[in-house]
């Protein structure tokens, strides 16, 4: 067993950041180079003899000690217990016991008391509290003294569970933190910072909270992400020990209602009722809504959920992707991967920013290196995000969105790449044939549309789009200019190397035939009227050997598709908001395009979430969700004789209505695309606002080009 001194020692070895140098040990433990020295062969002969990993000594650099937690575990129960008086403290670790001191007191406390407590001398207390001031200070908190009581963190409630949050999370990702806490019992393997840590949760059923969890993901249909998960653990934990203590946060009345509305208000209701049961408290409302804007701001790996706002959304995305698009020189608007993915991600982070909700992201480093490129372009390209928030991105939530475009540009990178179709060709059409159908299947990207017989090589041919011919049996080549090979039925080498060969071809652009079905459907569009949209697609893509992601209600119109000369009304005048919603949503009425309903439930958005829809200086964008009220996919343009406000302060007033309809959340998107492109479009602008007549807008929309 080793001594008290070289005990301390190992612990400390464990606990420091990379490596660290026999100096700064000789002081830490007030002893020369040379005991530390003997000490640590002390500590390397109790690890050898214990089947654990041996101190690491780099020349010039310093020592460290590699372990996995199964071996830091063995590590600490051989030592024994460790307690605060065992170990050695660094200033941080310090600062943050301290703080989680003054966090957990209801009242005053002395420098005394935090000396005793934390085990350090009152003076190295008095120099910490520099420190413990400016960490305070920087979250919008203070600490105020009381002569012959001692300190305490006065501020706002939200303020003191954020800096609580801050010192749960310090030096461990969200989700370790969670791990941490949730054991009720103190063990060995919890020393120093861990064990203060988790003793603030002690007395928390965390297995209550997270069951609440699971009832709000299958009310919202939603999957929470681990991250989000954890998070929202934590949250709710602080929030159940602060409304113990009568410490209730006080919310916005404005900003209540308008929560009130939501799903996940009456979600947050409901599990409330389970956690005032357990933990036998009252939750008052505002701690309810609080609790909303938690599960507002938490992104989801699985959603079902339609937004109201989900024109504005979807407009910011556009926009933003372009914006990235353009500094990376790389067109990604047909990534519909991509769109979904940011939709799915922009909604809880514009929450997250109206409430300064932070969100720790464990991979940033690693994405500032491997994506560096693409998170400039991000950063420098969400101000879209920012000005619909009210508030700044930081790099955690940048790095977040980063990896969403990360993995577009890796899927783009195989844009031009044809999945080639093939047939395997032998004498009967099976046996061998199947065999070496799996064969190719497994060393190659092909697509093997058929195993056939020698006789029926003529009839596939006429009937379907083939690429390359493989064969086991002798057969005329270059069928209709088709490449054919023939193999082994246990492909050789040198069969290996040919099918090779003629696969480069394809990739090299040699033979590849790059046409975007979406494309022929849309020219087929400009001249003719299409009776079967999915009928049409799926027999191009058969003739013309296409990947057919085109399905029922997808077909996107231009455009010019949409917004027609009977869609358009100039100099419209309008008293209020109101009633120049209801003069848009009469032209889509009129033209059967929407219900009444529609039109009311594009004015209650409104009431309920704000003027959202005024997306730029002097021009607002009405809509509602996709629901049964709408006929087919509409858009309709104003503009107003009188300029109006609808309560922007930024874009305020409007002097250009478009309202929006969508059957899905899918089909508007490439008109809703081209008319994010002509409202940046100053030029464009200024035609509008002109106009005698709708078709000087129509006519420049179409002699602009619709990208």
């Amino acid at each position: 067993m080793l001594n008290k001194r070289c005990s301390k020692l190992l612990c400390e070895i464990m606990e420091a950041r990379g490596v660290i140098s026999i100096l700064q040990l000789s002081k830490i433990f007030g002893v020369s180079n040379r005991t530390i020295r003997y000490d640590l062969d002390k500590i390397d002969d109790f690890c050898k003899s214990s089947n654990l990993p041996q101190i690491i000594r780099k020349p010039n650099e310093g020592i460290s000690y590699n372990c996995n937690s199964v071996e830091k575990s063995k590590v600490l129960d051989l030592l024994g217990e460790i307690g605060l008086n065992q170990y050695v403290l660094s200033q941080n670790e310090r600062i943050t016991m301290i703080l989680t001191e003054l966090l957990e007191s209801r009242n005053y406390i002395t420098m005394d008391n935090l000396a005793e407590s934390i085990l350090i001398s009152r003076s190295t207390i008095l120099k910490d509290m520099v420190k413990v001031r400016k960490w305070l200070l920087d979250r919008n908190l203070e600490l105020k003294s009381c002569k012959g009581y001692g300190v305490k963190i006065v501020g706002d409630e939200k303020y003191l569970r954020e800096a609580a949050i801050v010192l749960l999370t310090s030096n461990v990702d969200v989700y370790k933190a969670l791990n941490l806490i949730k054991a009720s019992k103190v063990s060995k393997s919890d020393y120093g910072l861990d064990k203060y840590k988790k003793q603030l949760f002690k007395d928390i059923d965390i297995q209550c909270i997270e069951n609440c969890l699971h009832i709000a993901e299958e009310q919202l249909e939603t999957k929470f992400t681990d991250e989000s998960y954890s998070g929202l653990v934590i949250h709710i934990a602080i929030a159940i020990k602060r409304v113990r203590e009568d410490k209730d946060i006080v919310m916005d009345k404005n900003e209540l209602m308008a929560l009130e509305i939501t799903k996940e208000f009456v979600v947050a209701s409901s599990i409330t009722k389970i956690l005032e049961t357990r933990f036998e408290v009252v939750i008052p409302i505002d701690e309810i809504g609080y609790i909303t804007i938690h599960l507002l701001g938490s992104n989801v790996s699985i959603s079902k959920n339609n937004d109201v706002d989900w024109g504005t959304i979807e407009f910011i995305t556009d926009n933003f992707i372009k914006n990235v698009g353009s500094i990376l020189n790389i067109d990604l608007l047909m990534d519909k991967q991509l769109f979904d993915g940011l939709i799915q991600h922009i909604r809880p982070t514009i929450y997250r920013l109206k409430h300064n909700i932070t969100l720790k992201n464990p991979l940033l480093k690693e994405i500032k290196q491997s994506l560096g490129k693409v998170f400039y372009a991000v950063k420098h390209s969400d101000y879209g995000i920012e000005e619909y928030a009210g508030n700044k991105l930081n790099d955690e939530e940048i790095g977040y969105l980063t990896l969403h475009f990360g993995a577009a540009i890796e899927r783009g990178n195989g844009v031009n790449k044809r999945i080639i179709n093939a047939i395997v060709v032998c004498a009967t059409g099976v046996g061998t044939s199947k065999m070496v159908s799996s064969k190719i299947q497994s060393l190659f990207n092909i697509n093997i549309i058929d195993t056939v017989s020698y006789n029926q090589v003529d009839d596939v041919i006429k009937n379907q789009a083939v690429d390359l011919i493989i064969t086991t049996v002798p057969i005329k080549s270059n069928i209709n200019n088709i490449p054919c090979i023939e193999v082994s039925p246990f492909l050789s080498e040198k069969n290996i190397n040919e099918i090779s060969a003629v696969l480069r071809k394809y990739d090299n652009g040699h033979i590849n035939n790059n046409i975007s079905l979406e494309k022929i459907m849309e020219l087929v569009s400009h001249s003719c009227t299409i009776l079967n949209n999915e009928k049409l697609a799926e027999e191009l893509a058969s003739y013309l050997s296409l990947t057919n992601k085109f399905k029922k209600g997808v077909f996107q119109p231009m455009l010019s598709d949409v917004l027609t000369n009977d869609f358009i009304k100039l100099n419209v005048d309008a008293e209020n908001w109101e009633e120049a919603i209801r003069c848009g949503g009469g032209i889509l009425k009129n033209n059967d395009i929407i219900e009444e309903k529609y039109i009311e439930s594009m004015i209650d958005s409104v009431k309920a979430l704000g003027p959202y829809i005024v997306i730029a200086p002097g021009i607002a964008m009405p809509h509602a969700r996709p629901d049964e009220s709408v006929k087919k996919i509409g858009m309709s343009l104003i503009t107003l004789n009188k300029p109006i406000n609808f309560g922007n302060k930024d874009n305020d007033p409007v002097s250009i209505v478009v309202c929006l309809c969508s059957v899905d959340h899918s089909s508007h998107l490439k008109a809703l695309s081209q008319l994010a492109t002509f409202l940046g479009d100053k030029e464009f602008i200024n035609t509008v606002l002109n106009a005698n007549n709708s078709s000087q807008i129509t006519n420049y929309i179409k002699n602009k080009g619709e990208m």
